[in-house]
């Protein structure tokens, strides 16, 4: 009896294994916002990563057919949980993301994918008090990695400032994100910009995060310096 029963456990865990179940990746690429030339014969990568010892990464290739159509189609037999799912593109100059997040144990039509977009955004000033020719304006910043006090550093602008300036920097992004809420790509910018500040210090943090949709045309964004923290 004793000898049965690590027998009739072996046979009920297999027998309640969960099947592998195939999910497909598919869409169109294309070269501009016009939908209308194709990347033919373009290679393409799927690419599973994780840092989970939980999961297995994985990675799929093709290439795209004459009218630049894609179709991915891959096995899952675990919930994928703790990666991102992503569709890549490689050439003889580069390789990099075309569209990240994409939707995880689900088959999903991307649709038209265009490759090299070129979504932005005009950042203007919109300002309520006086600021002098000392004052900075930091715009999408970063801080290096050495011992404090930290120096950032970024593209800037020396005052005085008035009401409605536009900036000479625009904020841009070529990488998609599916965001799974709407069902839709997205183009998404980061921003981050201070006032008098030369130095990181989290408290004195100004972004904005925005997603926009890919090939459409977006109205200059006013960025209220009133609210900035010298």
């Amino acid at each position: 009896m004793r000898n049965l029963i690590p027998f009739l456990f072996f046979i009920l865990f297999f027998s309640c294994k969960r099947e592998k179940e195939n999910y497909v990746v598919s869409g169109f690429l294309y070269k501009d916002c016009s939908h209308t030339i194709p990347y033919a014969n373009y290679s393409l990568k799927l690419n599973y990563f994780t840092k989970s010892l939980l999961e297995d990464p994985f990675e799929l290739s093709l290439t795209t057919n004459e009218k630049g159509e894609f179709s991915f189609t891959y096995e899952s037999v675990s919930d994928l949980i703790n990666g991102n799912l992503s569709l890549q593109y490689i050439d003889s100059i580069s390789k990099g993301s075309l569209v990240v997040d994409l939707p995880l144990n689900k088959s999903v039509n991307l649709g038209n994918v265009v490759k090299g977009l070129n979504s932005f955004v005009i950042f203007k000033i919109s300002t309520k008090k006086t600021y002098t020719s000392s004052d900075t304006l930091y715009n999408r910043i970063t801080a290096s990695n050495f011992i404090p006090p930290y120096k950032m550093e970024a593209p800037f602008k020396v005052g005085p400032f008035t009401d409605g300036q536009i900036l000479d920097t625009v904020i841009g992004a070529n990488i998609l994100s599916y965001q799974s809420s709407s069902g839709s790509i997205k183009v998404p910018i980061y921003n981050e910009w201070r006032i008098g500040a030369h130095y990181f210090d989290k408290e004195r943090l100004n972004n904005q995060y925005l997603l926009i949709a890919p090939c459409q045309v977006y109205e200059e964004v006013v960025i209220d310096l009133s609210k900035a923290v010298k």
